[in-house]
């Protein structure tokens, strides 16, 4: 079924809660129906696809711009005989929704992705990410309607070319748009826990009486035998999420405003020596984890933070005070373009203190 809307507010369908006025909202929730026939009628012509809205960021007025909206929701849950579990999910299927139904289930994997606001469609195509998992670790294929072929394609893991926070539907040309109607995950039915953020496991460790300082898999296997289940494991990381973010039904935002930057090893040598020279030999470390191929992973909300940038507000705009690599609709009117100057004076902020250009994980429009 279509459902088509003229000169619409979207703010209500995003979690930013902005004002976000659209010249047409296209409503689908019969991919193969009604994809077709919005392709007859070019209503995919140059669209831009919304989700759950939990990553878009609305700078402005579009009177000129078409959104597609899917409402599809369907579920499907087939094991197999090897202890894995075949999960397909509709793109308007509510991710954290789903990771509660798979752990209720006893399924592993998305437990770790719990809390993440927005749909899975919109989780496939930013490869959303918390807690030492992304979701191209789980994803067995993604099917979309190609605007540019007619036609509905699906892509394997290896066609997504998943990065950090990052994918093939995020390199689209205007006239090539993918709409994702469904996303097929791989999960298992046996444990396989995924404890390589510090947080999650000093959590679980206290929940269950053992001692952290322990090897990490002896505790594991302590884990294990004390019966924990991806419903544990959820609920932790809910824990976790709950004393740092923001609740999305209370303050409006959009997650993680920027992304960790990733460095080379040399570039890093002169960031912690730009870091020391500023603030002298008693400053605290400048965090970072490397990666394979030598590169390696700063904290963006730390580098934020030790530039002096919390109090940074913009209008009803500012910066989460517990975690401010978020930018939150504070005042609950804040708009677009208040956003765009507090991320721009976040940016300048950063750049100056340690030489790094930190980028906008959020999609603006």
């Amino acid at each position: 079924m279509i459902r088509l809307r003229e000169n619409t507010d979207l703010r209500e369908m995003t979690t930013f809660g902005l004002p976000a006025m659209c010249g047409r909202l296209v409503e689908f929730s019969d991919p193969v129906n009604d994809l077709p026939e919005l392709d007859r009628r070019g209503l995919l012509d140059r669209a831009v696809l919304l989700g759950g809205g939990s990553n878009m960021l609305f700078t402005a007025p579009a009177p000129a711009l078409t959104v597609i909206h899917p409402a599809n929701d369907s579920i499907t849950v087939d094991k197999t005989p090897d202890g894995q579990a075949i999960v397909t999910a509709d793109a308007a299927v509510v991710l954290d929704g789903l990771c509660h139904t798979a752990s209720q289930l006893g399924l592993w994997g998305l437990e770790n992705l719990s809390g993440i606001p927005g749909h899975i469609g919109g989780a496939a195509v930013q490869n959303v990410g918390a807690y030492g998992v992304e979701l191209a670790d789980l994803v067995d294929s993604v099917t979309c309607y190609s605007r540019k072929n007619h036609r509905f394609v699906t892509y394997s893991k290896e066609d997504c070319q998943y990065g950090y926070r990052d994918s093939i539907f995020k390199h689209q040309e205007p006239d090539e748009l993918l709409v994702v109607c469904r996303v097929t995950l791989r999960l298992q039915a046996t444990p396989r826990l995924r404890l390589g953020y510090k947080g999650l496991y000093d959590t679980l460790c206290e929940r269950y009486s053992l001692d952290r300082g322990n090897p990490q898999q002896y505790n594991i296997t302590e884990l294990l035998k004390a019966g924990i289940s991806p419903l544990s494991v959820r609920e932790s990381v809910m824990s976790l999420r709950d004393s740092k973010l923001p609740a999305p039904s209370e303050t409006g935002s959009a997650g993680s405003f920027f992304k960790n930057p990733v460095v080379a090893a040399e570039t890093l040598e002169a960031i912690i020596s730009r870091w020391k020279e500023k603030s002298g030999p008693a400053a605290p470390p400048l965090p970072y984890h490397m990666l394979p191929g030598g590169t390696a992973k700063l904290s963006a909300a730390w580098l934020i933070d030790k530039a002096g940038c919390k109090p940074f507000t913009e209008g009803g705009a500012a910066l989460w005070q517990t975690q401010p690599l978020v930018i939150v609709n504070l005042s609950g009117e804040a708009t677009g373009a208040d956003v765009v100057r507090l991320e721009k004076a976040v940016i300048s902020q950063v750049e100056s203190v340690f030489g790094v250009t930190l980028t906008p994980e959020v999609i603006h429009i």
